[in-house]
């Protein structure tokens, strides 16, 4: 399920079974590795949209929350983001590939974050591409999975 009215149509008949948030973390920064920030998020953006694609009816996919990069209140943001969202589904992930959100001594983030290292896809063959998705998404099945049986 995708932030689109036709799957909230869907969410609202079947509350009981859609009950987890999947959110990608994206930062933003134009001044320091400006591509490379912009590929950390396209990896996270591929995860996310193939996660949510085999779990779907299981999942909804928000839309990327994006922040500057170097922003100190990212983390009280995104604490704001999970409290809201944990209104309405049990299960509140955010996805990222930013160091800074690893690193974080929030625990109130680290039980909810999925930290992943960035692969570029860029110049990198469509076959391998999907492979190495494949296993990022077995990982993150495997965290969900343990925290749908809790």
């Amino acid at each position: 399920m995708k932030w689109v009215a036709s799957d909230v149509d869907v969410i609202n008949q079947s509350k009981e079974y859609v009950d987890t948030a999947i959110i990608p973390l994206i930062p933003v920064s134009l001044k320091s590795d400006f591509k490379g920030t912009v590929s950390k998020g396209e990896f996270i953006t591929y995860v996310s949209d193939e996660l949510e694609r085999q779990l779907k009816g299981r999942v909804f996919l928000f839309p990327s929350f994006s922040y500057l990069k170097n922003s100190e209140k990212v983390i009280e943001n995104v604490i704001e983001w999970k409290n809201e969202i944990q209104q309405e589904f049990k299960h509140v992930l955010f996805l990222t590939s930013d160091e800074t959100l690893k690193n974080s001594k929030c625990e109130q983030l680290k039980a909810h974050l999925i930290w992943l290292p960035s692969v570029p896809f860029e110049h990198m063959d469509e076959g391998l591409k999907r492979k190495l998705l494949q296993d990022q998404v077995e990982q993150i099945l495997n965290i969900l999975l343990q925290s749908w049986n809790n």
